[in-house]
């Protein structure tokens, strides 16, 4: 199939057209391409092509192209920057996410959740938002192997408790805003070992999703069952998935629970 549509997506404050390049093509394939377009609904403008607002005319289209024997081809590489433009973003947040320091956004995407990746400061940072809550989480790596050294959680006004994971791009940029204002000139010394506060700090990431129960155990020194005594005592709630967790932990040699400290 050597005839090819090539679509460079154009994005503008969330919105998307494509610069169409016509690869290989005949005048008289270019001029059926261009009629499948305007039949899906496609805006032309010379070689600027707006979309069809209309929910599945899109993936329509190319099928229709790929059953009419020509081949599509979307010009973004996996490996090319985010590009900040495709959120929908108020000139104001647009304004300090751009302009944002020592950081930079891999990805912002999905529902329930919506999720996030980029790195602060040096570090990858993840930011998710699920049923009633969010959380940015800082430290960890892309792999989800490291768990996070800094975290922060805040709940989500919801009536169904499901409204978190349906964040608009703006919503869920302000919370990361506001996240990182929080980290940069807030006061984080309970997240150090030898603050007071830190062992509650600890077993309140485990509640919150942050780590894992064997994480908590490594980094305080003390057992799973002694992990859960002690958020009894302090009124921690446990995780939904505390009984699993405590079951892996304690089928694990002691010498593994105490090996690779700072992870």
């Amino acid at each position: 199939m050597s005839s090819k549509l090539v679509l460079k997506p154009l994005w503008s404050n969330g919105s998307c057209t494509y610069a169409i390049t016509f690869k290989k093509m005949s005048a008289e394939d270019r001029r059926e391409v261009e009629q499948l377009a305007d039949a899906a609904g496609y805006v032309r403008d010379d070689d600027i092509w707006a979309p069809p607002k209309v929910a599945g005319r899109v993936s329509e289209f190319f099928r229709t192209m790929t059953n009419a024997g020509f081949g599509l081809e979307f010009d973004d590489p996996e490996d090319a920057p985010f590009d900040l433009q495709r959120l929908h973003l108020s000139a104001d947040t647009r304004g300090e996410l751009e302009w944002l320091r020592d950081f930079e956004l891999y990805h912002m995407s999905g529902w329930t959740p919506v999720q996030a990746e980029g790195r602060l400061d040096g570090h990858h940072f993840y930011f998710r938002a699920r049923g009633s809550y969010w959380r940015f989480e800082l430290g960890g790596n892309e792999q989800h192997t490291r768990s996070p050294r800094w975290w922060h959680e805040e709940s989500w006004p919801s009536v169904t408790g499901f409204e978190a994971g349906h964040m608009s791009d703006e919503e869920a940029v302000r919370c990361i805003l506001k996240a990182i204002d929080l980290f940069r000139n807030g006061d984080n010394s309970h997240f150090k070992p030898e603050h007071p506060e830190y062992e509650r700090t600890i077993l309140e990431g485990w509640s919150a999703g942050a780590l894992s129960l064997r994480i908590v155990t490594i980094r305080l020194g003390i057992s799973a069952k002694e992990a859960v005594t002690r958020m009894r005592t302090w009124e921690i709630e446990l995780p939904y998935t505390a009984d699993r967790e405590i079951q892996y932990v304690e089928s694990l040699p002691v010498r593994r629970l105490r090996c690779r400290v700072g992870r």
